[in-house]
């Protein structure tokens, strides 16, 4: 009985729910005259055609409109009637596909036969069929007879109009509304229906705002517009004889000057706050005050301590904001220490600027970074204060708090572009020792060490000395100073120095480039420029780092280092990849994306450590050491042994035959005690350094402490069995740094006590992110790895050999086909 009551219940909502659609099958072709004139009217409000209707004419329509709705509303409800029970059963039957009117029988019940068991067994048969059927139930949504009486579609183009309408209304939908309901109170718009007022605000271009046209003044008749605003005043539909004028702050007056027609016009840029009255033959049309808003200074902040990069530049991170727009970041560079006489003599500037971007949206809030390379300035090496400077769109600075710190300078190797340096710097100091800056060049460029790198060296410093000594004036000081830095790059890097500065002069070009908003054709040479600039730059590169290894390689003949680890490089590859993507970005008009790329190469470039001169950390110098024992411990044993098998001609001497050549057994312990003391040296150096030491050289220290007393006594065999002992822990200890040193150079810290950021697990040489690990750190640009499209492309190829195999069943390829289709 429950489950008859269940389905009976679920008969009578689908019975209730037809009725319902048949009922809005029915009234919406009635309604849809009435929501016409409804939307008529609602396109009358928005676009406020009832303002500036005269009395009788506003009554009239909207008495008008009245009478369309009631009528319409009067004609759609005559004559509807509410479904029947036996509509909705045939809606049901008809929509669920149901044939020979089923639902009717459901509620049938067995009239005759009720003793007969064969008829019992039909009608259960049968109620069970019923039900069967109510699992099948359905009902589709209403379907309309409109477009029938609709066939121009002319509802689509109602519907548009309102969404115009709507569009065009947007903030005065208020007052629109309540003057088409309300024409006994007089318009409050700027247009009536006789001399109409209009008034234009055009924006300076500093605020990046459209000009905008004013229908109507604020409540409070108070105006706000930026500062160097625009603002026209006209004044059509003037009677004709009639002369508008415009009284300011209820003083001075000046005359509307005439336009076409009987349109009057006033315009001013505004900078100051203003009373404006708009007078016509005496009477007062209009008052308003204009108040001024004035522009903001950009606010500007450091984003975090600047950080040296490997090539000595400033990575600087920035905040700036404003009230229209930040249009560029600059680092200024003020020196706190400079000697009067070098400011007099203009060695030095007081101040350097150096820019850190220049947004093309102008932006109201900015946050990035840049480079800054101040390793060329004179000032290199000497305390400075660094000041970010905003500047806006008007031309405004704003200036964030000082940040005191010594300025980078470069680390010169080689000893001729060391003393070049170091006479620059002197002749910054104090400018008045041009002459005996011009005789040391003199002298520097007659040195063998000039002479040895080549004409070009000497005959630059000779042209520096002759600008020192010929040329006295500040501009000509400053050139030589330039040219001394110039000379010293050369005699460092060589070539590289050449086409590193060429390098970044291409990068930043290119950078300012995609601020402004370049033209395609730009920016397809200036890629192309850095393109060239690149490869000339990493082709030194890789000159430079050959020869580096081959150097190495010379040194490292005869000891066992450890090599560089292949994690920690970047080949050509890598950065022709990256120049690749930022082309691609750049020729689609992703210039964001294109940006950022760049700003990842540039960050690569920073952070790129240039093949130099290898100098061993402390960790490989304290593994060449503790070899260098080793192999002094060996030979010390041989010579132990080779007199433990001589019998001694007396107390304490041992008498060496071989070779004619006799030695004591103190001679041979003083060579046992200064190896431990090499030891014990050895170890603290470690300690000192903050380094693991392992035990195994100290047990080595007190077995050469047992054989050294053992040789004193005049006892070989114990000490070369000492001595033996004392080998075989050096080899161990020997093992353990050898490991300390390659785990160190996975961390990526060559070496370095503490932790190391660049190299670290889950970081490339440069320290990005080689995957996103859910964190943030989306700085750069996500470059696929060979592992991960090797085994991609691995994967694929499974999936289609999997997907032709026959032998498999048909839904097992058709899921591989998927698959396939989806990637």
């Amino acid at each position: 009985m429950e489950e008859r009551r269940r389905r009976t219940r679920q008969l009578a909502l689908g019975i209730s729910l037809a009725r319902v659609v048949l009922l809005w099958e029915r009234l919406w072709p009635r309604l849809w005259p009435p929501v016409a004139i409804l939307g008529l009217f609602a396109l009358s409000v928005l676009f406020d055609l009832w303002s500036g209707l005269a009395r009788p004419l506003h009554l009239a329509l909207l008495a008008l409109f009245a009478l369309a709705l009631v009528a319409t509303l009067v004609l759609a409800l005559r004559g509807l009637r509410w479904p029947t029970r036996e509509e909705a059963l045939a809606r049901l039957e008809r929509d669920s596909g149901f044939r020979h009117a089923p639902l009717r029988l459901y509620e049938d019940e067995l009239a005759a036969g009720r003793d007969d068991p064969l008829a019992r067994a039909l009608w259960a048969r049968e109620r069970a069929r019923l039900e069967a059927l109510l699992d099948r139930l359905r009902l589709r949504a209403p379907s309309s007879a409109l477009p029938r009486r609709d066939p121009w579609a002319l509802r689509a183009l109602l519907l548009l109009l309102l969404v115009v309408g709507w569009v065009d209304a947007r903030g005065d939908l208020a007052r629109r509304l309540a003057a088409a309901f309300d024409p006994g109170t007089p318009s409050t718009r700027l247009a009536d229906s006789g001399p109409r007022l209009e008034l234009w605000v055009d924006p300076p271009d500093y605020t990046g705002l459209a000009p905008r046209r004013l229908e109507e003044l604020p409540a409070d008749g108070r105006l706000r517009l930026p500062a160097g605003s625009e603002l026209v005043v006209q004044l059509h539909q003037v009677p004709a004889g009639s002369r508008p004028r415009l009284r300011l702050d209820r003083k001075e007056s000046q005359p509307l000057m005439p336009l076409a027609g009987r349109s009057y016009e006033w315009r001013r840029t505004i900078e100051r706050d203003l009373e404006l009255a708009v007078e016509l033959e005496g009477a007062e049309l209009a008052a308003f005050r204009l108040e001024v808003i004035p522009d903001q200074i950009p606010r500007v902040a450091f984003a975090g301590p600047p950080e040296r990069t490997r090539r000595g530049s400033l990575e600087v991170r920035f905040e700036a904001e404003d009230d229209y727009g930040v249009a560029e970041v600059a680092l200024l560079v003020r020196p706190l220490a400079l000697e009067a006489a070098a400011a007099g003599e203009g060695i030095a500037d007081l101040v350097a600027r150096r820019m850190l971007s220049r947004p093309a949206r102008r932006p109201r809030t900015a946050q990035g970074r840049g480079f800054v390379d101040l390793t060329a300035h004179p000032l290199a090496g000497l305390p400075a204060e660094l000041v970010l400077e905003a500047v806006d769109a008007a031309g405004q600075r704003g200036r964030s708090g000082p940040l005191r710190l010594v300025l980078p300078q470069r680390a010169f190797r080689h000893p001729l572009a060391r003393q070049v340096v170091a006479a620059r710097r002197r002749l910054v100091e104090d400018p008045r020792r041009w002459a005996l800056v011009g005789l040391e060049l003199q002298a520097l460029a007659q040195s063998e060490a000039a002479r040895e790198l080549g004409a070009a060296v000497p005959l630059t410093l000779f042209v520096a000395a002759a600008r020192l000594l010929q040329d006295r004036t500040p501009a000509g000081r400053r050139s030589a100073v330039d040219l001394m830095w110039e000379i010293a790059l050369f005699i460092e890097e060589g070539a590289l120095a050449l086409a590193e500065r060429e390098l970044r002069e291409r990068q930043e070009a290119l950078e300012r480039a995609l601020e402004e908003g370049a033209s395609p054709e730009e920016l397809e040479r200036l890629m192309r420029e850095l393109e060239a600039s690149l490869d000339r730059y990493l082709r030194e590169l890789e000159r430079r780092a050959l020869e580096a290894l081959q150097q190495r390689a010379r040194e490292q003949a005869e000891a066992s280092r450890v090599p560089l680890d292949p994690a920690r490089t970047l080949t050509r590859q890598d950065f022709e990849e990256l120049l690749r993507r930022a082309r691609e970005l750049a020729r689609s008009g992703q210039r964001e994306a294109a940006r950022e790329l760049l700003a990842q190469l540039r960050r690569m470039l920073e952070n790129l450590e240039t093949p130099r001169r290898l100098e061993p950390s402390p960790l490989e110098q304290a593994v060449s050491e503790l070899q260098r024992l080793m192999r002094a411990q060996q030979q010390l044993l041989d010579k132990t042994f080779r007199l433990a098998r001589e019998p001694p001609p007396g107390a304490g001497a041992f008498d060496r035959r071989r070779g004619g050549e006799r030695r004591d057994a103190a001679a041979v312990a003083a060579e046992q005690e200064a190896l431990r003391r090499a030891l014990d040296s050895l170890m603290r150096r470690l300690g000192e350094m903050r380094l693991r030491v392992p035990q195994a050289p100290g047990q080595a220290e007190l077995e050469m402490r047992r054989a050294r007393d053992a040789l004193r006594g005049g006892r070989p065999q114990p000490a070369s069995e000492a001595q033996n002992r004392a080998l075989d822990q050096l080899r161990r200890g020997g093992r353990a740094m050898l490991e300390q040193l390659r785990e160190a150079m996975r961390r990526g810290n060559g070496g370095q006590p503490g932790p190391g950021g660049i190299g670290a697990p889950g970081r490339d040489p440069l320290g990005r992110a080689r995957r996103n690990l859910g964190g943030f750190a989306t700085g750069g640009v996500d470059v696929p790895e060979d592992y991960d499209l090797g085994r991609a492309r691995g994967i694929l190829e499974e999936l289609l050999r999997r997907s032709g195999d026959f032998r498999r069943p048909a839904y097992e390829r058709d899921y591989y086909r998927r698959l396939l289709d989806r990637f």
